[in-house]
């Protein structure tokens, strides 16, 4: 059966979109506890990103401040993809050495393939049709390349927000968080796209490590 073509996604219902500023007051937080839960996910993120140089595809690139505490700009090529035009923005300032391009996780500017490494960092969770941008990102990521994602790890991720009077009134929720996932989902969701897969638990997020990517159902080369 041959997949549907992609398609965009856009944002969630709600969402602003201008959104530029959002990013930097998460990784510039003075609570000592979220700094150190923050630089150990980056931790343990760095390490599940293979040595290379091949080109690094990264969906959902923000502000560019996870790619830039990572230090994967500059060490290899970078394309960093973006729907929001205000983060696109602060994100080329952030990082010069890498080339952002605004477009839409369902339906990614990079040829089939064409990428060795794959990072979606924060973004699934965002999405009303994260298949369709898992879809994308095991046709962009090459035969023998790797696609790392990271997720919050529910309940614990909104626990962990009313614990500290965060988004009392959504139980603890982001408002522009439109999926909920615990390892099993995530697991589930990144094996329709490829054929091996392994979630790390990071508490409260998750890290998804995906490789060899299914071809069999692909609309074709783009």
């Amino acid at each position: 059966m041959t997949a549907a073509p992609p398609r965009p996604i856009g944002l969630a219902p709600g969402a602003p979109e201008e959104a530029a500023g959002q990013d930097e007051r998460k990784y510039s937080t003075s609570n000592p506890v979220v700094r150190r839960l923050i630089g150990r996910w980056l931790e343990r993120l760095r390490s599940h990103v293979p040595a290379g140089h091949g080109l690094l595809l990264d969906v959902g690139l923000g502000e560019g401040l996870a790619l830039e505490r990572l230090g994967l700009a500059g060490a290899r090529p970078v394309v960093g993809v973006e729907y929001r035009f205000d983060k696109l923005v602060a994100a080329r300032r952030r990082l010069p050495a890498a080339a952002g391009v605004r477009a839409d996780a369902g339906m990614l500017p990079v040829a089939t393939g064409r990428a060795e490494v794959v990072t979606c960092i924060e973004v699934l969770e965002h999405l009303v049709a994260p298949a369709a941008a898992v879809a994308e990102l095991a046709r962009a990521c090459g035969a023998g390349g790797v696609c790392v994602v990271s997720v919050p790890w529910e309940p614990w991720f909104r626990l962990g927000n009313l614990g500290r009077g965060k988004n009392v009134r959504a139980l603890g929720n982001d408002p522009e968080h439109v999926q909920q996932f615990s390892p099993a989902r995530l697991a589930a969701l990144l094996s329709t796209g490829f054929e091996s897969v392994w979630v790390d638990r990071c508490f409260p997020w998750l890290i998804g490590l995906a490789v060899s990517p299914r071809r069999g159902s692909e609309p074709g080369p783009r």
